[in-house]
């Protein structure tokens, strides 16, 4: 006879919950972004208020984000400051890597943020 046990998400650690989530367990994932909800939604707001951009877009972007941290952390330190300096700095990247490739275009438009090579964020509508 096969017994499961339930863990009790609420108790386990953030780099317990991120080995669970790399292993597959959907509770952890899910625990890991209800945790991390607020934070994402902020920054959300931020780039929302300086760059113009639609906040259902940006959000989704930063989840997306999110899950990468989650998959690429490697267990050592805190999860919550390699998953804030990761997101951040894949903001901060994209803003400059837009910059120096395309000067001409105003810095009160909003901004790409690209993961591998797909457009995450970003006006897709041609004026």
């Amino acid at each position: 006879m096969l017994i499961r046990i339930r863990l009790n998400l609420n108790r386990l650690t953030d780099n317990q919950l991120v080995e669970l989530a790399q292993q597959g367990d959907q509770g952890a994932k899910e625990r890991l972004y209800l945790k991390y909800k607020g934070f994402l939604v902020n920054e959300s707001n931020k780039l929302v208020e300086n760059c113009g951009l639609d906040f259902d877009d940006t959000f989704g972007s930063l989840c997306y984000l999110f899950l990468w941290s989650v998959y690429t952390y490697n267990l050592k330190g805190q999860f919550r400051g390699y998953m804030k300096f990761y997101i951040e700095r894949k903001i901060k990247d994209d803003i400059g890597k837009r910059k120096a490739r395309m000067p001409h275009v105003p810095k009160e438009a909003p901004f790409y943020l690209r993961n591998l090579n797909e457009i995450l964020i970003g006006n897709l509508e041609d004026d």
